[in-house]
Order: C-alpha cells, then sequence, then structure tokens
C-alpha cells in the first residue's frame, strides 16, 4: 500500500476532477450538487494502484478553505492548468497556497489539448514557466494531456508510478496525528471519519483522543483504499470507524491521549502573498492550519513595516505545533492573504509590548532543525524545566523519541524527575542558589545553615523535585555543603557581634544552672534585666549555634543537660525496661511540663516508644545520639 498522498490544484474547470477519473478509473466528485452543477465543492478522494492517494480539491475561490484542507496534507502536487484558458487568478492563488504549506514536489499537466493548437500552447508554457520560476514547480515536467480521450494519461501515470516511490517517506516513530476532512455514518457501523495520517501508525482497537476537546475514541474498524487493515502507517489514506461519545467534526485531530495539545494563541511566521491585501494590526482574519478553519485576530510583534512574526488570537482552539503550515484569508471578502508557519504555543502576551525581544526570541525559533528549535525553545520559554510531556505535545514528538535526540553525554538537554530542561537553565539555578546562601549567611551570620524550604524564596517557580535535584548535585560535588536538612556555603561558620555574643554566654549559664526546669526567656530577661525581644534573639542564636536544644515556641535546654537527661532515660529502660512520665520528672528533678514535650521528642526520634502510659525502647535505643 502506497505510502504517498497526492494533491490536485488550479483554476475552476481547469479539468482537475476529470484527470483524476482518467489516472485512476474514479470519480472524485461524490456530492449529487457536484453532479448535477458539474464543480467540484468539497474534497474528493481516489487511489493510484496501491502507490499513493489523491485528493482532489475545489478550484472555486468560494471553496478555497476546503482545498486547504486538503492540501495541508499532500506530499506530491498536479497542479492543473487548462490549455485554453492558461494561467488564471485561483491558478496562482493556489500555487501561493502549495508553496506556503511547504510543498516540495510536484508537477505541472496542462489539460484539453484537443481543444488548442500546438503554437498556443506553446505561449501557454511560457506563461506556466514565468508564473513558477520561484516556486518548488520551476522544474517541474509538463505533461500535456486530454483526459476525455486519453492523450497523454499513459505518460503522465507512468511518470507518477516511477516518481512516487522515491519521495522521502513520513515518520512512523513520531505522535499519530490524523487531520480529520470528512465525517459521515454508515449504516449498522455508526460514526466514520476519513484523514491522511501525517505521522505515526494507527490500529485496530486503538484509543485514541479527538482534539480539540479531547475526546476519548476507540478504533473499531480500519480501511485504506476500501480495504480492511488492521495497521495503517504515516502516509496513507485511512478510514475510521469510531466508538465515541461525542461526534467529531472536520478540522478535529485523532491522535494518541497525551501527545499533542490545542491552543488559542500562537506565534507565527507570516508571509504576505504579493498583490494580496495588505494586513494590518488586529484585523479580523481565518486562519485554516490541518482541515480547521477558525476566526481570529492578528496583532504585530514586529513594526508594522517588518511584520514577519505575529501572534494570532484565536476564537477557537486550534491544534497545532511549532514547523505547522498555516494559511490567512481576510474575514471579508475571503481574499487569500498569505501564510507560514507557527513557531510557539501561548506565547507571553507582553510580547506586543516588548517588540524587540520577542522579535528576537522568534526569529531565533524560525530556524529549519527542530533539535535547534528546541534547544532554543527550553532556554526562553521553560527556564524552570517543563515536564517531558508537555514540550513533546509543543513540538509532535513521542517521549522515546525527544529522548533519542538528546540523551547523550554532551547533550545540552537534561532530564530528571518527569522534567526537561536546558543545561544553562541548571547553570543558572546554581548561580541563584550560590547567591542566596551567601546573602543569608551575611544577612544571618549566626545561623549554621538552611532549608531548602529558605532557599525556594530565590527560586519560586522552580518545582521542588528539580530544587531537591539541584541541592543533591550541589552537595554531592562539594560546591555547598550538606548538614542533615540543612544547607550553607563552603566555609562558612556561624559567628555573632561581640554584644550578641556575651549574651549568649550569659542566658547558656542561666540555662545550665536552671538544669532540666529551664527559666522562660521572660524570667530570664528580669533576672538579666535585658528586653525580653533580646534574650529571645540570644536564645535562638543559641539553638543555632547548637549550643542550646530548642523544644517548642519558648523551652530552650542547655545541650549538656538535654543529652545528661537523654543518657538518664536511656539507664532507667536498660535497667527497669519502662518508665512513666512521673518516674523520670522525680530523677531530673523536674516537672510535668518539661518531661511531657521530652520523652515526645524523644519518641520522635525512637528512642523511646509509648505504650499506654509507659515508655519502653524504641528502635534507635541503642543508636548513639
Amino acid at each position: 500500500m502506497g505510502h504517498v498522498i497526492i494533491g490536485t490544484a488550479g483554476h475552476i474547470d481547469h479539468g482537475k476532477s476529470s484527470l483524476v477519473r482518467a489516472l485512476t478509473g474514479t470519480d472524485p466528485d461524490r456530492l449529487p450538487e457536484e453532479k448535477r452543477r458539474q464543480i467540484t465543492i468539497d474534497l474528493g478522494y481516489a487511489f493510484l494502484d496501491d502507490v499513493a492517494a489523491i485528493i482532489d480539491v475545489p478550484g472555486h475561490e468560494k471553496f478555497i478553505h476546503n482545498m486547504v484542507a486538503g492540501a495541508t496534507t499532500i506530499d506530491f502536487a498536479i497542479l492543473v492548468i487548462a490549455s485554453d484558458d492558461g494561467i488564471m487568478p485561483q491558478t496562482r492563488e493556489h500555487l501561493h497556497i502549495l508553496r506556503l504549506l511547504g510543498l516540495k514536489h510536484g508537477t505541472i499537466v496542462l489539460t484539453k489539448i484537443g481543444m488548442t493548437e500546438a503554437d498556443w500552447r506553446t505561449l501557454v508554457k511560457e506563461q506556466i514557466r514565468s508564473t513558477v520560476r520561484d516556486t518548488f514547480l520551476a522544474n517541474a515536467n509538463i505533461f500535456e494531456v486530454d483526459s476525455l480521450s486519453g492523450t497523454g494519461i499513459p505518460e503522465l501515470r507512468t511518470f507518477l508510478l516511477s516518481e512516487l516511490p522515491k519521495l522521502p517517506l513520513r515518520s512512523t516513530s513520531d505522535v499519530l496525528r490524523i487531520p480529520i476532512d470528512s465525517v459521515f455514518n454508515v449504516h449498522g457501523h455508526g460514526t466514520v471519519v476519513t484523514g491522511t495520517v501525517l505521522s505515526g501508525t494507527v490500529e485496530r482497537e486503538q484509543k485514541l483522543e479527538l482534539l480539540p476537546g479531547r475526546i476519548p475514541a476507540r478504533v473499531k474498524q480500519l480501511q485504506s483504499n476500501a480495504h480492511e487493515q488492521t495497521v495503517i502507517k504515516s502516509g496513507m489514506r485511512a478510514a475510521l470507524n469510531l466508538n465515541t461519545d461525542a461526534l467529531p467534526i472536520r478540522g478535529q485531530t485523532l491522535t494518541t491521549p497525551g501527545s499533542l495539545t490545542s491552543s488559542r494563541r500562537l506565534a507565527v511566521s507570516f508571509e504576505q502573498i504579493p498583490d494580496a491585501p495588505h494586513v494590518k494590526d488586529r484585523q479580523r482574519v481565518r486562519f485554516l492550519i490541518g482541515t480547521q478553519e477558525v476566526m481570529g485576530r492578528y496583532r504585530f510583534i514586529g513594526s508594522k513595516e517588518s511584520s514577519q512574526y505575529a501572534l494570532v488570537l484565536l476564537d477557537h482552539e486550534v491544534v497545532a505545533a511549532w514547523g505547522d503550515h498555516f494559511i490567512m484569508r481576510r474575514y471579508s471578502p475571503m481574499d487569500t492573504m498569505g501564510g507560514g508557519h507557527v513557531l510557539d504555543l501561548d506565547p507571553p502576551l507582553r510580547g506586543t509590548r516588548q517588540r524587540e525581544h520577542a522579535t528576537t526570541r522568534l526569529a531565533a525559533l524560525n530556524c529549519t532543525s527542530q533539535d535547534q528549535a528546541i534547544l532554543l525553545w527550553l532556554e526562553q520559554r521553560a527556564p524552570f524545566g517543563i515536564p517531558l510531556r508537555t514540550v513533546c505535545q509543543l513540538f509532535a514528538l513521542s517521549e522515546d523519541k525527544f529522548r533519542a535526540m538528546f540523551l547523550k553525554s554532551d547533550s545540552a538537554v537534561q532530564f530528571q524527575s518527569g522534567f526537561v530542561f536546558h543545561t544553562n537553565s541548571q547553570l543558572n539555578w546554581n548561580e541563584t542558589i550560590a547567591q542566596k546562601l551567601k546573602r543569608s549567611h551575611t544577612e544571618q551570620p549566626d545561623v549554621a545553615g538552611f532549608s531548602a524550604l529558605h532557599i525556594s524564596s530565590a527560586l519560586p517557580l522552580l518545582p521542588t523535585a528539580l530544587l531537591d535535584w539541584t541541592l543533591a548535585r550541589l552537595a554531592s560535588s562539594k560546591k555547598i555543603i550538606q548538614e542533615g536538612a540543612l544547607f550553607k556555603q563552603v566555609g562558612a561558620v556561624p559567628s555573632l557581634d561581640a554584644r550578641l555574643t556575651v549574651l549568649v554566654d550569659e542566658v547558656m549559664n542561666r540555662l545550665a544552672q536552671d538544669g532540666f526546669a529551664p527559666s522562660s526567656s521572660a524570667v530570664i530577661a528580669e533576672a538579666l534585666r535585658q528586653p525580653k525581644a533580646e534574650i529571645e534573639k540570644a536564645l535562638v542564636a543559641a539553638f543555632r549555634l547548637e549550643r542550646a536544644i530548642r523544644l517548642g515556641n519558648d523551652m530552650f535546654f542547655d545541650r549538656n543537660v538535654f543529652e545528661q537527661a537523654t543518657e538518664r532515660v536511656k539507664l532507667i529502660l536498660k535497667n527497669r525496661g519502662a518508665l512513666q512520665v512521673s518516674d523520670l520528672s522525680k530523677e531530673l528533678n523536674s516537672s510535668r511540663k518539661y518531661v511531657v514535650p521530652f520523652l515526645e521528642y524523644l519518641d520522635t526520634i525512637a528512642i523511646t516508644e509509648r505504650r499506654g502510659n509507659d515508655r519502653v525502647p524504641g528502635r534507635n535505643f541503642e543508636k548513639k545520639n
């Protein structure tokens, strides 16, 4: 089965449908109105043996939106020009659309040659060569045919059967993308949708998702070229019988769940068609991408004289990814203004106010290398990392392919905890953490170290998993020091000013004298004739210097007293096997006020374990403090 999609293009009544019928034996005009009026209104389909599928598009200017829906999925274009008319308005418009959609391969067919003389056709071919001179058809063959008599059809057919298999194959490893171009109901089977498999593969019974809307669907049956299939690969036409709760519509995209995303705001690179109506800032436009047509507004990002980059603010979501091509038309009258490709989804709205910065950023993303664009996007738009799935959605890549692109030792992309980020971003986190610790030590010189929560205030947008990973890497490389749950600069030593040093010594002397019934800050303040706030500051400093143990808000013990009490508890338990609060109060010459929180602390570190009113040895009873 062929993996190439051919698309016709050209002015109305130039013989596109007749050519498809002559090549394949299939009439692509399927609607009663098309047969009655003898014009193509919607997309038609046929197959060229097992080599390619053909999408026949309407040529009338009123149906350009249908033409784009078909042309957006093709690999090879046949530009059809009637020899009696030559180049006509929709010939030029279709040619511009094909070029803006990124077409690289095609040929030209001159039809109705039975109605013209050879000399006239020579002039028409000169006109054609002049028209296509700067396009992908500049060096294309021109075949002269008459679809009714069959003249020239065998030669064209032989050419297509020979050249089409040489075209590059689409990727089967990327995510599944099937823009839906028709929907209908089959009696006894239900909903059937058709579309071109742009990338990936689809299988029978596979669970899919309809975007926009994230509507679940399941494939009941698959067909291609009217033949039942179990698997259909990229580059093939597919008819899918779906089981879904909502009726699909043209413009939606079928994909594997969670693989793609949709947006109402796009940053784009735009090229205006020569002689087309000039696009204006805030202009109402028709935005055509994939098989979707959505209304929206065009917003300049660069200056009006240099409007290559723009924001498109849409009324409804569209399915898009970096590099996707689009066509833009006026809201009314429906003239084609130009087209381009998508550079970013959900870009910052402030871009319109910071034009120079936004233009520079988008110019960097306006490249042909996908991996280069990913690196630039990660550095510019995800300075605090981004979930791997999200960035894969933005670039229409599978996670496996994304990892294969960057999972190497010298890659600028890093993976951790389900996130992906640029190496330069990590270096910025390192520097920010170093500066935060430096400032914190300067502002609080008496503090031995700082928690991850304290450090996170310098990087509030960095996910906790990435902050913890970064701190662990910095600690393991000895760039910072980790002591328990605290972090500090290398060589940082807690210090106090002379006045506070003296006060801490006085406070600690008082606590040592108090034994296991320490005075409150208010009592110490009265005894030392110092403001209560200063005593509280000294107590906290002593705790940070590890000279005091703190239980609760205003209960500080001399460390030596506390450690001696802990050893007394261990000795009692070793000798008796259990103790109660009243027992320990007597042993320590203290009261329940101090003994209860003390034992609760020992419970938390598993030196003791509470059983009813008794304390017994805990799992860490034998460990050294």
